[in-house]
C-alpha cells in the first residue's frame, strides 16, 4: 500500500527516479499545484514527456492483471518511489495518451442545468454508440460510470481507469471491486465477474441520457453530484424511473422504454441489451444518413442547375425493401420483418399490421402508429383501443366512445 503524499514527493521532483521513460516533467496549473486526479486505487497525474502531454497512473495499492488489461503500457518496478526522505521502492506505473475534455457526468450536469436538448441528445448517441459493442463482446470495464468516461472537444467518448477489467483468461475468478453501487445492480456480488459486467450500468446511463434529453428538468429534481437520476436498489418504485418510463411510453420511444424496463431485472445480466443498443444505433445512422440526403435535396432545391450532380445516398430500394413488413410475435412481444429480415424488432405489447403506411402498435398502456422504419408518426394517449386506417381515417376508442383520426392526428366524432 502506498499513499499520495509519497507520490506527490516524488514526483515533485522526478528527475533520475525512472528506469526507462528518462525525463518526466509533472504539469502544473497556474497556481502552481499538481495536476492529477484521485481514484479507489491510484492517482493518475498530467505529465510531459518527450514533448507529449501523456498519463501517468501511479498505484495506491497493489492490482491484480495489470499485464493483462494494459499490455505494454505497464511499465513494471519503472519508478523509484519515496517512501520516506531517505528511502523507497520501486512500483509499477502505467503510461498513456492524455485525453483532454470533462468526465460525462460533468458534462450531463452542464447540458441538463442548462436545458441543452441537442447536447444532450448528441451525448446519448455518443453512449450509444460507445456501449453497443462493450455489451457484446467478451470483456468488461467492471466499473463503468460516468466519471470513468471523458468527453473530448469534438464529442467523442473515452473509457478510463480500466482495473477492474474482466477478459476471457479472467473466467472462474472472482470481482476485485463491485463497481460504483450507483451504477450497478443491486444483487452483483464478488462471484459475478464476467463478460455482463457493463450491462446494467449500460443501461442505466443509457436510459437517465434519453430521460434528460426529453425533460432536462429531470435533473433539477432527480440529479446527485455521485450518481444519475436512478437509485437500483429501489428500481421498481424509483419515482425517476417511474417518470421516465412514462416519457419513454407515450413518446413511443420503444426502445428506450425497453431499455430501462431492464433496470428492473432480477440479476445485473441483461441479455436483451446488446440487441437494443446495437437497434439504437442503426436507427441513429438511418436517422443520419437521411438528415445527409435531405440536406442535399434541399440545396439542390435551392440550385436546380446543379441537381445532376447530387450524389444518390447509398443504393436504390429493392422490392424487399419497397413491400411493407408483416407483424409478427417473439417472446410475447411484436415486431414487423419481411420473409428476408426483422426490420422493426418485436418491442410492442400488442399490434396491427401495415395499413396505409402506418401500424397500430401498442407500448404499455399507449397506443401509437408507426411507419415502416419503427418511427412514431401518432400518439393516441388515453385510448383503450384503436382500429388501423383505411381510406385516410383510423379509429380510436377513449373514454368509452370511438371517434375517428387522421394522419395529423385531428380527432372527430363519429
Amino acid at each position: 500500500m502506498h499513499i499520495l503524499s509519497q507520490y506527490l514527493m516524488t514526483l515533485s521532483d522526478p528527475d533520475g527516479l525512472t528506469r526507462t521513460l528518462g525525463a518526466v516533467e509533472v504539469c502544473r496549473d497556474p497556481s502552481g499545484r499538481m495536476c492529477f486526479s484521485v481514484g479507489n486505487s491510484a492517482a493518475v497525474f498530467r505529465i510531459r514527456h518527450q514533448g507529449r502531454i501523456r498519463s501517468l497512473r501511479c498505484y495506491l495499492r497493489p492490482q491484480r492483471h495489470l499485464r493483462e488489461i494494459y499490455g505494454g503500457r505497464l511499465l513494471e518496478r519503472e519508478l523509484y518511489l519515496y517512501t520516506s526522505p531517505d528511502s523507497g521502492v520501486w512500483v509499477d506505473v502505467v503510461i498513456g495518451d492524455w485525453i483532454e475534455g470533462e468526465d460525462l457526468h460533468t458534462a450531463i450536469a452542464r447540458a441538463a442545468t442548462e436545458g441543452d436538448t441537442r447536447r444532450l441528445g448528441e451525448l446519448a448517441e455518443a453512449f450509444d454508440r460507445l456501449a453497443a459493442p462493450m455489451v457484446a463482446d467478451d470483456r468488461a470495464h467492471g466499473d463503468l460510470k460516468p466519471e470513468n468516461i471523458l468527453v473530448d472537444a469534438a464529442g467523442r467518448l473515452h473509457v478510463i481507469d480500466l482495473d477492474a477489467s474482466f477478459l476471457p483468461g479472467m473466467k472462474g475468478e472472482t470481482s476485485p471491486e463491485l463497481g460504483t453501487a450507483a451504477y450497478q445492480h443491486p444483487a452483483r456480488t464478488a462471484a459475478d465477474f464476467n463478460a455482463r459486467l457493463d450491462d446494467y450500468p449500460a443501461a442505466l446511463i443509457s436510459t437517465a441520457l434519453h430521460a434528460l434529453t426529453l425533460d432536462p428538468t429531470m435533473w433539477k429534481r432527480y440529479g446527485k453530484a455521485d450518481a444519475l437520476l436512478y437509485d437500483p436498489r429501489r428500481a421498481a418504485t424509483d419515482p425517476a424511473l417511474c417518470e421516465t418510463l412514462g416519457l419513454f411510453e407515450t413518446r413511443g420511444m420503444a426502445l428506450a422504454y425497453r431499455i430501462a424496463q431492464l433496470l428492473r431485472a432480477p440479476r445485473p445480466e441483461l441479455p436483451d441489451l446488446s440487441a437494443l443498443l446495437a437497434e439504437a444505433v442503426r436507427r441513429a445512422d438511418r436517422e443520419r444518413s437521411e438528415g445527409v440526403r435531405n440536406e442535399r435535396m434541399r440545396a439542390a432545391e435551392q440550385n436546380p442547375e446543379t441537381v445532376g450532380e447530387v450524389p444518390e445516398s447509398g443504393n436504390p430500394p429493392s422490392e424487399e425493401e419497397d413491400s411493407l413488413p408483416e407483424l409478427y410475435a417473439e417472446g410475447g412481444r411484436w415486431g414487423f420483418r419481411t420473409r428476408e429480415r426483422v426490420i422493426i424488432p418485436p418491442l410492442y405489447d400488442n399490434g396491427f399490421d401495415f395499413t396505409e403506411g402506418l401500424a397500430a402498435v401498442l407500448l404499455g398502456r399507449t397506443w401509437h402508429f408507426i411507419d415502416p422504419q419503427g418511427r412514431t408518426r401518432l400518439s393516441c394517449r388515453g385510448c383503450q383501443a384503436v382500429k388501423p386506417f383505411r381510406e385516410g381515417w383510423a379509429r380510436i376508442l377513449r373514454d368509452g366512445r370511438w371517434r375517428r383520426i387522421n394522419r395529423a392526428g385531428q380527432e372527430f366524432d363519429i
